[in-house]
């Protein structure tokens, strides 16, 4: 009975693994759309055509329409209404948080915005419990990838400012950790989702990312370091 019962749960574990490791490979065969500039993904809606989407949770977008300086982009599913360009003062994207496919329209031209989780084998997303034995257990580079405003109201010990807004005028400079553990975090799980896409995609080979966020960490109550 005891060799049934073991031999049932090595069938378990094997079975999830080979899931895991195919969604894995869904998603890094998936050709997703646009390009990452400035820590933003940039998408160009075209008139006449399918315009169909495929992103990654945590994606800030800032589209276009082409042939139209202005336009209203509308998500009904997620309550985004946007106008395009943003006013002064006003953020000039929209966050897309939540897996799944989305109607969108764009003026008078509409879509679809297929959001997707991000899997890589360089990359590991972490509770605020799994970071904590992480940083109590190896020495990672912390990289804080908010605003100076958002981290100087307070950031985890030991983190480095580097907003992901110019992350990518940085690489150079993070070349040596290339090999090492990076722990990324943002405030709510978004930005630092693209701040890691970017180093593995430039060959970092160890990515951790607070999933949750510094928000969900001192809800925890673990050290925030406030200035």
């Amino acid at each position: 009975m005891t060799r049934k019962i073991i031999s049932l749960l090595l069938a378990a574990l094997l079975s999830c693994f080979i899931m895991q490791t195919a969604v894995a490979q869904t998603n890094s065969d998936v050709e997703v759309s646009g390009k990452i500039v400035g820590g933003l993904r940039m998408l160009t809606i075209v008139p006449d055509q399918a315009n169909h989407f495929v992103i990654y949770r945590g994606d800030y977008i800032q589209p276009t329409l082409k042939g139209q300086s202005h336009f209203s982009l509308v998500v009904p599913e997620l309550e985004i209404e946007k106008i395009f360009p943003a006013a002064e003062g006003e953020r000039t994207y929209i966050k897309m948080k939540k897996p799944g496919s989305y109607k969108f329209t764009a003026g008078t031209v509409s879509g679809t915005i297929k959001v997707i989780e991000y899997s890589a084998p360089s990359y590991s997303e972490l509770s605020a419990e799994q970071a904590v034995d992480i940083l109590q257990n190896t020495n990672p580079l912390i990289l804080d990838v908010r605003t100076q405003g958002e981290f100087q109201q307070g950031y985890i010990q030991g983190a480095n400012l580097l907003p992901v807004q110019v992350l990518q005028q940085y690489l150079d400079k993070l070349a040596e950790y290339k090999k090492h553990d990076i722990l990324i975090y943002c405030a709510t799980g978004n930005r630092s989702t693209v701040a890691s896409r970017i180093l593995i995609k430039n060959g970092f080979k160890k990515i951790y990312n607070l999933r949750y966020g510094i928000a969900d960490w001192a809800k925890r109550g673990h050290q925030v370091v406030r200035q």
